[in-house]
């Protein structure tokens, strides 16, 4: 081939690609460079940008130095259009903002827009592919860093308007319920950042630049997430003046941060990354510490709660029901407090027999102190029974409480695994000795009326019945049964097992007192005229009247 006709091919491929160039520089071609369709003519356009970089560089021609400029800025919109569009999902809202820019670099303004669209900013393959290939041409042409500010811009835009959506405040509200959301949704929030969207930004990144950049991704990278992933270590700062209701929001919140750790020094395992890690480290450290102070905390308040509120009927007092609802929380997390309670307790019980039942468990520090606390709430328990002035409600108040504690600790078998059947059994033996001095200290004076001695006088050789005796007997009993039943009608015993109980506890007392003393004494009054004044009840009325006591429920 002639000199000038390789000098015209030149010039004929330079025409071509120029002419290229210039046609897309239009809003309407821009959209298809930005758009996930055709291909073929973001190819094309890639091809002609190529030729007239290779041919400027080399030198053979000139005066196509406009074009190239002109293809460099073309890149740079459709690099940040691209972005855009990922963030917008709406290639018109992309492709606007990206020609009304005035320059890649700048994203003044930016962050705050990106932080009110509804996408999720992932990009698509063909995404992906479009951006690799102009970093390609922009590292060409040495104009490498606009493209990699433009990224960084754009990338950590989409990572806190993800953050933002969150909703996250600190965790520095006390209130249970509210802090044990604010820990839910933390978790959501990191287990989405760590498990998803961070490894996904590292992914795209990699794709886009690998190779082309003669550093690793991790400073690039780092400058994307480092804003989210410090402001989440940030949040988890749980303040130690936390309240024992926070234990298990915070052991979720242990938890879940001891599950990511793996995943956070896999990400940020480089030198410049390791602040973010250690950080995730060293929270995790001092929510150990935290996790023992609130545990220690529950014990102290369970031993030394003074409310004197104890209801009227008898019944199971909140703090039973409480620390009960605690303590079954407490055996789901057995397993990581296993390894975080390590000590024994130091505390002294106070009186030797505990101090038996807790040595001789020979269970793991948490099982010991969770027996410490099963003591102290008994402790506790009798404590405030003695507040009763009506000694019989105080029998009846240890009845329910101790066995609303048996019933809970029966029908949970992981919890009485932890505490042990031989505190039940102690409980049990409690509960049958209030009942029996229930018994005994409210049906006394029934049971005194219906004794024998005082009803008939020796005459001579032989005994006899004094019938005005056996009447007021028969009426001081009647007195005597239904005012104990009047009263003791509005006490209240909620388990069934435990009424059933009593109520055969009394009748075995009574009722063959009360049969005896109707047997022998009550045929001198049968003749009596208004004798059923006198004989109020049959064996059958007795016991039912005493079978429908403690209903009040």
């Amino acid at each position: 081939m002639k000199e000038s006709d390789s000098g015209d091919a030149t010039f004929t491929r330079m025409d071509s690609a120029a002419k290229v160039i210039t046609e897309f520089k239009s809003a309407l071609w821009l959209q298809q460079l930005i758009n996930d369709g055709d291909r073929n003519k973001f190819d094309q356009y890639l091809r002609a940008v190529k030729k007239i970089q290779r041919l400027i560089k080399s030198g053979m021609i000139s005066g196509y130095e406009s074009q190239g400029g002109l293809a460099m800025n073309t890149l740079q919109m459709v690099f940040q259009g691209i972005l855009d569009c990922s963030i917008s999902g709406t290639h018109s809202v992309a492709l606007k903002s990206t020609v009304n820019s005035s320059s890649v670099s700048c994203s003044s303004g930016y962050e705050l827009q990106a932080s009110n669209y509804t996408g999720h900013g992932e990009l698509s393959s063909e995404q992906v592919y479009r951006l690799r290939a102009i970093v390609k041409r922009m590292k060409s042409a040495e104009c490498l860093r606009d493209c990699i500010g433009a990224y960084k811009n754009s990338r950590r835009a989409v990572v806190v308007a993800r953050f933002l959506r969150f909703g996250i405040n600190d965790l520095q509200s006390w209130d249970e319920e509210k802090f044990a959301a604010k820990i839910t949704l933390w978790i959501q929030a990191a287990n989405t950042f760590y498990n998803t969207i961070f490894p996904r930004e590292k992914k795209y990144y990699d794709q886009i630049f690998a190779g082309v950049r003669p550093v690793t991704y991790s400073n690039p990278f780092l400058d994307i997430v480092e804003l989210v992933a410090i402001e989440l270590n940030h949040l988890v700062d749980v303040s130690p003046n936390a309240s024992f209701q926070n234990l298990f929001a915070v052991l979720d919140l242990y938890k879940a941060l001891l599950g990511l750790l793996p995943k956070i020094k896999n990400i940020f395992h480089t030198v410049s990354c390791t602040d973010i890690s250690d950080g995730v480290s060293n929270t995790i450290s001092s929510l150990e510490t935290l996790v023992r102070k609130l545990f220690s905390g529950f014990k102290d308040a369970v031993l030394n709660e003074s409310s004197n509120s104890l209801s009227p009927e008898g019944g199971v007092h909140h703090m039973t029901e409480y620390t009960m609802k605690f303590i079954t929380k407490i055996s789901l997390y057995r397993e990581v407090l296993t390894k975080l309670i390590v000590s024994r307790p130091t505390e002294s019980l106070g009186n030797e027999a505990d101090a038996k039942i807790l040595e001789a468990s020979g269970g793991t520090p948490l099982q010991l102190h969770m027996i410490w606390i099963m003591i102290s709430l008994r402790i506790n328990l009798e404590s405030k029974s003695t507040f009763y002035k009506d000694s019989s409600l105080g029998y009846l108040f240890i009845m329910n409480n101790f066995s609303y504690i048996i019933k809970i600790l029966t029908d949970d078998p992981e919890l009485l695994d932890v505490i042990g059947t031989e505190y039940q059994t102690e409980l049990s033996k409690d509960v049958l000795q209030a009942a029996q001095d229930y018994v005994s200290s409210t049906w006394r004076r029934v049971l005194y009326c219906s004794r024998r001695d005082g009803l008939s006088y020796m005459f001579s050789f032989f005994r006899r019945i004094l019938k005005d005796s056996g009447k007021k007997r028969f009426k001081a009993f009647n007195t005597a049964l239904e005012k104990v039943c009047q009263t003791q009608s509005a006490r209240i015993i909620p388990d069934t097992h435990l009424r059933a109980q009593l109520h055969e506890m009394i009748l075995s007392k009574l009722l063959p007192a009360y049969e005896s003393f109707l047997e022998k004494y009550g045929s001198h009054i049968q003749s009596e005229r208004y004798k059923e004044r006198y004989i109020k009840y049959s064996s059958e009325d007795l016991q039912n009247k005493i079978q429908n006591l403690f209903w009040n429920i």
